[in-house]
This record gives C-alpha cells, sequence and structure tokens, in this order.
C-alpha cells in the first residue's frame, strides 16, 4: 500500500486544534500585531498551542496575512486570525488563506453571531463561497468536505450590550465559542480601557462568561498579557488564554534588559491594552 505524501508544511493538521480543546489541558495562544514572518515564527517555537494574527489593531494589515501564515505553518503551532470587524468577505478570507479558525470582534448580538457562523460554514448550512485556495494546500484536497467541522468560529463578548445577549449569542448553533476582549469590555463597563479584569463589575462579567459558555460546552476565550492576568483567566476556568503579544513581549523583555544594565527600575508598559 503507497504511503500517503508527506504534508507539503510541518504545523498541525486542520482538526488539531479543535481536538485540543476535548483535553483538559487550557489551550496556550500568542498575539502576533507585528508584520514579517520572523516574529511569528519566533512566537510559534516559544511552545504556544497557537497564534492569532491580528487584523483588526496589529500592524500585519491583510497584505501580510498570508506570509505570517506561512510563518506560523513553519512552527507546531496552529493559527487562528482575529478579522477587523463582522465582515463576511474577511472571514472568507482568512479561512481560505489556511486559518484553523477566526475570532470575530464586537459581536454584540445573537443576530451577529449568526451572520458570523454562517459566513464560515458552506452551504447548505452557511454561505461562505467556495474557493479554498491556500487551505486546500495546506489541508488537502478534502479540504472544503472537512472545514464545516473543523474550522473553529470565536465571537468575541466586549460590550455591555454583549453581555445582555450573552445567553442567545451561546446558544447559535455552529458556534464553538467566545472570546473576551478585556480592555474595550472594561470600557464599555466602566468608562475606562484596561487588560485587568479582577474585581467589581467587569471581574463578575468575565467569570459570567466562562461559566455560561463552559456550561454549554462552548469554548471560553480571553486576551491576557500573561503572567497573573493569564493564571487569573485559568481559574476561571478560560480554556483558550492569550498570554502576551509579540510587540508587548519584545518591548518588556527589552525594558527589563536596558533598566537592569543601568540599575534603574523597570519602566511600565505605555498601552493599557497591549
Amino acid at each position: 500500500m503507497p504511503e500517503e505524501p508527506a504534508p507539503a508544511w510541518p504545523g498541525p493538521p486542520l482538526g488539531w486544534l479543535r481536538a485540543q480543546f476535548a483535553r483538559p489541558a487550557p489551550v496556550l495562544n500568542g498575539w502576533l500585531h507585528l508584520p514579517g514572518g520572523v516574529s511569528a515564527e519566533a512566537m510559534g517555537r516559544a511552545g504556544y498551542d497557537c497564534l492569532t494574527v491580528d487584523l483588526q489593531h496589529g500592524l500585519i494589515g491583510d497584505g501580510g496575512l498570508v506570509a505570517t501564515l506561512q510563518a506560523v505553518a513553519a512552527t507546531p503551532a496552529a493559527a487562528l486570525v482575529r478579522v477587523p470587524a463582522l465582515h463576511p468577505p474577511d472571514l472568507m478570507r482568512a479561512l481560505d488563506a489556511g486559518a484553523a479558525g477566526v475570532i470575530c470582534p464586537m459581536i454584540d448580538t445573537p443576530e451577529q453571531a449568526a451572520a458570523l457562523v454562517s459566513a464560515c460554514r458552506y452551504p447548505p448550512t452557511g454561505t461562505r463561497s467556495s474557493g479554498p485556495t491556500r487551505a486546500r494546500l495546506l489541508y488537502g484536497d478534502d479540504y472544503a468536505a472537512r472545514a464545516d467541522r473543523e474550522v473553529l468560529v470565536f465571537a468575541m463578548i466586549e460590550t455591555r450590550l454583549a453581555l445582555e445577549h450573552l445567553d442567545a449569542i451561546l446558544e447559535t448553533p455552529g458556534l464553538d465559542g467566545v472570546y473576551v476582549g478585556p480592555s474595550d469590555l472594561r470600557l464599555s463597563l466602566t468608562g475606562e480601557a484596561g487588560l485587568d479584569f479582577r474585581g467589581g463589575e467587569v471581574g463578575a462579567a468575565v467569570a459570567r462568561v466562562a461559566r455560561a459558555a463552559l456550561g454549554r460546552g462552548l469554548v471560553p476565550g480571553i486576551f491576557t498579557p500573561g503572567d497573573e492576568l493569564a493564571r487569573a483567566a485559568l481559574a476561571l476556568g478560560y480554556r483558550l488564554v492569550t498570554a502576551g503579544s509579540d510587540l508587548a513581549l519584545l518591548g518588556g523583555a527589552a525594558r527589563t534588559l536596558v533598566a537592569g544594565l543601568r540599575g534603574a527600575p523597570v519602566s511600565p508598559p505605555s498601552s493599557v491594552t497591549y
């Protein structure tokens, strides 16, 4: 019997990331803001289970998406893409380019959640157009037959309105999970942006999202800069935990090194979000 041909890239197969969520261990995610494939490769070799290419607030841009996904595919990490908005062409383009799943910002209603899922599923289930250009090269000629059951779809919960509709959003057929943007959520609830979700109304909301998602068998995810906030998210039961971005980790390491050489205290990051 002839052997199956080796995959063109050494990255994980399409359904690998979904299978990780069925296991007890949490999935650790790194965040990619920086253009150029080398930083993506470095992050992919750092031990993260997956990396998210940020097309909303990152500096990569749509023109750099494929190159970044190619860099990630040369590592053991799976690739997700956060699209700029609920715009079907952006969702389809990210999946066609080879993303194992998408994270969509500012999903406030069940109607928006349904539109998100529809754009990521082929007919008759959804409205995704057929044309998996790079995805077929990466995952095989049977990609289209497998995509609906293996591609992951996450809706971001970032506003008071989304919290009001949380239960209905979670009931959306085909939705795999929700992903909390703590800075926008804090901004919506308190008027001040910030990543620290512990305590107060924000803390209660973040804990509620995790409980509600887990109770329905869905994956709760959240962005953190790592360290204490990542541990706090894990303690709440979050299954997809972003622990740092390439930009923030680079800046933090540089500040620590320079401060140590000068015998000075480490200056805090200038950004409250990333």
